[in-house]
């Protein structure tokens, strides 16, 4: 396994690192052993009275349960009492799992000789009673434990001691499962807090990698983690040199690699992304060695990869001191590779862009960020949004039209508010800005208070740009919901607005849409032509949000006008989503497109989207383009079930059962919320019989049986689709396998005789036929032939089939639950 490395330089490191801190001696957790307890003796701990029997074993466990519940329930207890508690009577902890809990409560008591001292002297009689091929573990778990007691008290020289330690059991244990310990949060936190430990820390957790044989493919990378590691370690202690020197040699591991290493492209730009600003020379070798490996990647994936590359190429220029080319760099760089418009690079283009003195770009670039992802705004973003409004020689109007934007969404206003100080009162009071555009904070609240906020941001962005095409179309919005325009008057100024902007967002295009819903009636709004959407992503997100909103007037029409206006609904989202197919297609295939247009799995995620609206209208060849084309991109299940899907349709039995096969495999290894193969694994079932591969239907039915049982549909009490999956397996297997497919009709025919459903009654009925139960047949097709008569929604049958299949069975019905099942057939042996 390579994780992804996390260094103080990473623009995600700080969030990362948040992660991976210790747990502190001030919780109650702590990384706790499943090395097997021993009983042992001893001997006392200090200023603890030893005439009495040590309590152990249950008695102490249950002793600790009540002390820790107390520290959770006080959050300290306060450590003179647990002190007093513990020294009531002589402890001693059996097992790694006793002594941790017991360390752990010196520790907060106060006591941390008492501590090492159930390290020392249970640690050494738990260490003593285990068996041989048990006691490296334990040692080096002890000393793990010695490790975070000293790192706690800020003890340097006892942290080199126990680090020590560990390098020892280490060198002297071959059978020690150093897999256990290398990913230990300690280790993290001396690499990231504590300077003067992280370069230990990292050659023991080098060496512990070294000592896992199955990352004997890793070494390479494990080589190259480590001086990049180093690089960020020794650039901390201001060996800028060797820091380079570090960072030059993780490149240099990852290009000497042998050819048995898994080392690929991604791994390039993991060790770019981590060493890139220390070693900036060494952009050129990465770039080769990453385009050498891509250059068979299927055009999405591919154009992601030189999208990260150009972001390693802006960094490298910005470290070398090329602020111009840094930014020249950002128009490749800032292509968003997220679905949802996040990974967009701005957490280094906009300091840039304040760097070279661009504040009104600066400002355009981040009121986009915050427009697009909303409270998922970066923590920097926020940040230099507040320092912009604070500025006052800053006067560009995007800043307060951040503000604007986001009293729109409550979250994104608290979010926002968050960002800029510890509370409304003193982010009012941070600069005449910020009082005048947050003064209503502590009057009102909802959302009369972000009203409020967006009108006085509003005021601000006036006198800033009158007349800006973005201060009208945010205008209109709140106008809009504040009731202080009509629907007709909102629609006609955000088109007008947006024509003056050239807005081409979904946002604007929803809006848009949704007055003229009010304004016009549905039915006439769903005849109009789509906005025009300019990107991927903007297309993807109006014919998303577009659909729940027009089902919600479709919904209240009368029932005989809903079909045609959902027909043009339908229309309408194909073609939204045919723009935004161009825009990426486009993209890829030249590099050059909207920063909305890069991310692999959006354009995965809008073909299936439109394949789905394309099987709706039997395109079906269309449908299966776009499914195999986000297989390529960006692979999920949904793509695997709609190839399935359209080749079935299609009649194209043996590329079906291909599909079928791949399907499976992919939704056991991956998962697969919706997958149900009750309902695909009739198709199955029916194109193995045809192209006569009934060999395969016995593993087709194990897999289902399987499948079943996992999701709770057991025997008895099967629901309607599951029991008709079986008894098209029985029907079918009748020729091939009649044991199986007699017993499979004999454990269901209870239960589809117990049915009123038309579909189990007409399933049951074949697969008597099929097996020659000729009575059950025809009680089961009359039956059917009764209900249909009078059901809601008939089936269509094949009337000429059933009437000749009754005819054949000539004898009367059978009385329900009669039917004699075949004789001394036992079920199949999975079954049991």
């Amino acid at each position: 396994m390579k994780n992804e490395i996390v260094t103080p330089g990473d623009a995600n490191g700080e969030a990362a690192h948040g992660r991976r801190l210790l747990i502190s001696y001030r919780d109650s957790e702590m990384e706790k052993s499943m090395t097997p307890s021993a009983n042992t003796t001893t001997n006392a701990h200090s200023n603890i009275d030893m005439t009495t029997m040590p309590l152990t074993g249950q008695p102490l466990d249950t002793l600790m349960n009540r002390l820790e519940a107390d520290l959770e329930e006080s959050d300290s207890s306060r450590e003179s009492d647990l002190a007093a508690r513990l020294r009531a009577q002589p402890l001693r902890a059996d097992s790694l799992d006793a002594i941790a809990r017991l360390h752990t409560l010196w520790m907060h008591a106060g006591d941390p000789a008492a501590a090492r001292a159930v390290l020392d002297e249970d640690g050494a009689g738990v260490h003593d009673a285990a068996p041989p091929e048990a006691r490296p573990d334990i040692r080096m778990q002890l000393a793990l434990y010695r490790l975070q007691v000293a790192r706690h008290l800020g003890e340097n020289d006892a942290v080199t001691e126990a680090i020590g330690q560990m390098h020892d059991v280490l060198r002297t244990s071959p059978t020690l499962d150093a897999d256990r310990y290398v990913r230990a949060r300690i280790l993290d936190t001396l690499e990231f807090d504590h300077a003067e430990h992280a370069l230990d820390a990292i050659e023991l957790r080098h060496a512990l990698n070294r000592a896992i044989a199955d990352r004997a493919t890793f070494r390479a990378w494990d080589e190259a983690n480590r001086q990049c590691l180093r690089a960020w370690a020794l650039r901390r202690l201001d060996r800028d040199d060797d820091a380079r020197a570090a960072a030059e040699a993780a490149v240099a591991a990852m290009a000497s690699a042998a050819a048995d290493q898994d080392i690929d492209a991604d791994d390039w730009l993991r060790i770019g992304r981590a060493m890139i600003e220390i070693a900036p020379l060494q952009f050129d070798t990465i770039r080769q060695a990453v385009e050498s490996r891509i250059a068979d990647w299927a055009l999405p994936p591919r154009r992601e990869a030189e999208v990260r590359l150009a972001r390693l190429a802006a960094r490298a220029a910005h470290a070398q001191g090329d602020l111009a080319g840094a930014l020249a760099r950002c128009e490749m760089a800032r292509h968003s590779l997220e679905s949802d418009g996040g990974d967009d690079f701005i957490e280094y283009e906009l300091p840039w862009l304040l760097e070279a003195g661009r504040f009104d770009e600066a400002g355009r670039r981040a009121f986009f960020h915050v427009y697009q992802i909303e409270s998922s705004m970066l923590d920097r973003v926020g940040q230099i949004i507040h320092a912009r409004l604070a500025e006052p020689t800053d006067t560009s109007v995007w800043w307060p039209l951040c503000a604007m934007r986001a009293a729109g969404f409550q979250p994104t206003l608290e979010r926002l508010v968050e960002l800029g100080a510890e509370g409304p009162d003193a982010l009012a009071a941070r600069s005449p800005t910020h009082g005048e555009i947050f003064a209503a904070f502590g009057s009102l609240e909802g959302d009369a208070l972000r009203y409020a906020i967006a009108d006085a941001a509003r005021e601000v962005a006036l006198r800033r740009a009158p007349g800006h095409p973005w201060i009208a179309r945010l205008a209109a919005v709140y106008d809009g919901e504040t009731g202080r325009i009509d629907a007709t008057t909102q629609a006609a100024r955000l088109l007008a607005s947006a024509q003056e902007g050239e807005m081409y967002d979904n946002r604007t295009g929803f809006m848009l849409t949704d007055a003229r819903i009010r304004a016009l009636g549905v039915a006439a709004a769903m005849k109009l032509p789509p906005p025009p959407l300019r990107s991927g992503l903007w297309s993807y997100g109006y014919a998303c949000s577009i659909e729940d909103r027009a089902e919600e007037a479709i919904d209240a029409l009368p029932a005989a006008e809903q079909a045609p206006v959902r027909a043009d609904l339908e229309r309408l989202k194909i073609a939204a989503y045919e723009q935004g197919r161009a825009c990426m297609e486009r993209f890829f295939e030249t590099g050059n497109g909207h920063p909305y247009d890069a991310c692999a799995h959006l354009y995965s995620m809008l073909c299936n989207n439109l394949a789905i609206l394309y099987r709706g209208e039997e395109r079906y060849d269309e449908a299966l383009v776009l499914h195999r084309s986000g297989i390529a991109a960006s692979s999920f299940a949904e793509h695997y079930d709609g190839v399935r899907y359209v080749l079935a349709c299609q009649e194209k039995d043996e590329e079906m059962l291909e599909a079928a096969e791949q399907l499976w495999h992919y939704a056991a290894e991956y998962g697969y919320s919706r997958h149900e193969p009750n309902w695909y694994v009739r198709d199955v079932v029916r194109a193995l019989y045809r192209v006569d591969r009934c060999n395969e239907l016995p593993i087709w039915l194990e897999r289902l049986v399987g499948w079943q049982r996992e999701h709770d549909q057991l025997d008895g009490r099967l629901p309607d689709e599951a029991l008709i999956a079986r008894l098209v397996f029985a029907a079918h297997m009748s020729e091939s396998h009649p044991d199986q497919a007699s017993a499979l009709y004999d454990a269901a025919r209870a239960q589809a005789d117990a049915s009123r459903d038309l579909n189990v009654l007409l399933r049951a009925a074949d697969a008597a036929y099929e097996l020659g139960r000729q009575p059950d047949a025809k009680y089961f097709y009359e039956r059917v032939l009764a209900g249909n008569r009078h059901a809601a929604e008939p089936l269509d049958l094949k009337m000429d089939v059933i009437e000749r299949r009754i005819s054949e069975a000539g004898a009367p019905p059978a009385a329900p639950g009669l039917a004699t099942a075949a004789p001394g057939k036992r079920w199949w042996k999975f079954w049991q």
